[in-house]
This record gives C-alpha cells, structure tokens and sequence, in this order.
C-alpha cells in the first residue's frame, strides 16, 4: 500500500495478500475438516499431518501471521533507519490505518455478543491487550484481534529498538533475538504453557519483528536486484516449506512443549531470508499477477479480519461442506477455495472502500523525507 513515508515496493502488497489468502485457507482447511472428521468444536488435539511441503504450507497457515510482523519489522525499519521519526505522528498514522476496522469490529461484537461485555474487557481490548484471554470475545468478529493488539505492542517499543540499532548496528538485533530465546527458555523451565506463550504474546512474537528489522536494515545498506538476489529468494522460499514441513511432522501447531522457544525465531528468520528476495524476485512478475496481488494486498487487512466471519456463517449452518470431493480435508480446501475466499474478497473490498479508505487518507508524514527504492 502506498504511503507518504515510504517509496513504495509493489512486493511488500504481494506478500500482504499472500499472506491474508494463506490465513483463509489455514482456517478454512482446519476448522471445516476439523467439523467433518469429529462433528465438534475444533480443539488441537487433533492437528492435521501434513503430506508434502505445500500442504505444510496450509496446514500451518498460521505461519502468515508471522510474516505479516516480519513485513511490519521489515517497512519500519528500511523506511526509518536513515532518518528521524516523529513518534506522536507515528502512532497517528498507525492508528489511523489499524484502529477504523479494528473498532468497527470491536462494535460488531459488542451487538452480536452483549452477554461477553465486561468494562476491564473492553477496557483490554481498546489499550492494546486484545491478546490477552480476558479481553472482550466478540465471537468472530474478534477473532483476529489478538494480532492488532501484538502490532501495537511493538509499535510502542519500535523507537527504542531502532534507536539502539542506529546506535550500536544491526548486531544489537541478533543480539535482542538471542535474548528473546533465552526468556523463552526461562519460561519453559518455569513450567508455562509455551503455545500460549509463543504464540499469543509479544516475547514470543519478537522475534519476527527483529526479523523483519533486520531484513529492512540489510535492504537499506546492502540490496540490489539481480540474479544474486533470486537465489536468495528462492532458498528462502524452500527454508520457510521445509522448516514447516518439520514443524507439522514435530506436532505443529499444536504443539505445547520446548519447540516454541526456538520456533518463532526460525519462522521469522527464514520468512526475513525470503523476503528479500522475493523484493528481487517480483520483479518478473508482471501484467495480471502482479496488479492481482497488488489488489490482495491493498484490501488485505479487511480480508484478515473478514475471513473468519464468513468461515463463522458458513460453517453455523452448514454449508461449509457444500462442495464435496475426495475426503475431508480435500472437501475443506475446495470449498474454503470456492466458498470462503471469493466471498471473503468481495466482502474486503466493500470494507476497505468505506471503513478503511476514509481514514487512510488523513495520515501525514512522520519523518523528514521518505527513502528511495534501492536496485
């Protein structure tokens, strides 16, 4: 998406719809297969093996969220590390691009789900701890929130992490990812529930946004288009479906035990490692997929927050298997496919011309000039 601030890098929107998809199909895949095979309320005692490296992909689909906090790592840094930033005006500009929908959700929830209003619960979810199990459960209107809560805990530290890196260079992140692997290690000793932990809070989401801050320093002083950076981009891409593919065969996303100490790191750097070469990489993507993917990423924080709903209706009452073929999870993947992405996509747009658009266009500038692109 295009902003006052930063040169824009049409591959950061293909990477955003990717992304969104790639969420949709995680949930669709798991939920609807899930409903199929045990008639019940899915639970992760029953998480899906994967067969091959793609369907690692969407099995653990989750896995998008993680590049989504890379991709905020990632612009943040590339955009700021050359220049002063304006921190009130910062948040400014943040929250005019992620509170709109966020609120109107949250709104959603309050009609659909009065019975779950609490003041400390709405109170959790308005000041940025949506993440947290007591915040106000809107249903699927809220289901995704727990995400926004965590971008907005690292847009709270952001300045003094890029501080220290333009003080003390990009080893100071390595050395801040270390240190994040050691909490986790503490945590694990102490006998958490290291899922919840890794997964839901912000120490153990860090490390992806250190990823991303280092991608973005490395693009900043070192990137140049070409062969080279190709290459990275395809080890990159076969780092992030392998080391998936061994998540799921560990256990995968339903995992609780020491695998989340090391996981998050690995996810965010190999998703980092891919990155910056798909910057490279996209650009032989031209014509039709290129303004397609362009498109997703333009409307997808709408898709992100949308998806879950239509998934929600659909599966209520029963027309989530409407397309039957093959088993379950073949059924689960077509019709998420068929049903829950077209749906999903329409519904974004509409959502982002009159909930998100209006407010996008009162964002300003928050640091002195905007970098250039680098080839």
């Amino acid at each position: 998406m295009k902003s006052q601030n930063f040169s824009y890098i049409p591959a950061l929107d293909h990477l955003r719809g990717f992304a969104a998809i790639l969420v949709a199909l995680f949930h669709g895949v798991l939920f609807i297969h899930h409903r199929l095979m045990y008639d019940r309320e899915f639970d992760d005692t029953h998480w899906l093996e994967a067969t091959n490296l793609f369907s690692a992909l969407i099995i653990e689909g989750h896995t998008a969220v993680s590049l989504f906090f890379v991709l905020s790592g990632f612009i943040f840094t590339f955009g700021l590390i050359n220049t002063e930033l304006k921190y009130f005006k910062f948040l400014k500009n943040r929250f005019l691009r992620t509170y709109p929908l966020f609120l109107a959700f949250l709104c959603l929830g309050f009609i659909f789900y009065p019975e779950n209003l609490s003041v400390l619960g709405v109170l959790k979810s308005l000041f940025f701890m949506a993440n947290l199990q007591t915040a106000f459960n809107g249903g699927p209107f809220t289901f995704v929130a727990w995400s926004v809560a965590i971008e907005w805990q690292f847009y709270l530290i952001f300045p003094l992490l890029l501080m220290l890196t333009k003080r003390f260079g990009v080893a100071v992140l390595f050395l801040l990812l270390l240190t994040a692997i050691g909490l986790r290690w503490l945590v694990y000793e102490d006998g958490m529930d290291m899922r919840w932990f890794g997964y839901w809070t912000l120490l153990g989401r860090i490390d992806q946004f250190l990823a991303g801050m280092i991608a973005g320093h490395f693009y900043s002083h070192h990137f140049t288009k070409g062969l080279k950076m190709d290459a990275v981009g395809l080890v990159g891409a076969a780092l992030v479906l392998v080391s998936l593919y061994q998540f799921n065969r560990m256990g995968g996303g339903g995992l609780t035990d020491s695998v989340w100490i090391l996981w998050p790191s690995v996810e965010g750097l190999t998703w980092a490692v891919f990155l910056v070469g798909y910057i490279s990489l996209s650009r032989h993507l031209a014509g039709i997929l290129d303004r397609g993917f362009v498109f997703l990423g333009k409307i997808s924080y709408s898709i992100y927050f949308i998806h879950y709903v239509i998934l929600f209706y659909l599966m209520i009452n029963n027309l989530d298997a409407t397309i039957s073929i093959g088993g379950p999870v073949d059924t689960a993947f077509v019709n998420t496919l068929i049903l829950v992405v077209p749906a999903t996509v329409i519904c974004a747009l509409v959502s982002f011309r009159f909930i998100e658009q209006p407010f996008l266009s009162l964002r300003g500038v928050y640091l002195d000039k905007p970098p250039s692109v680098r080839d």
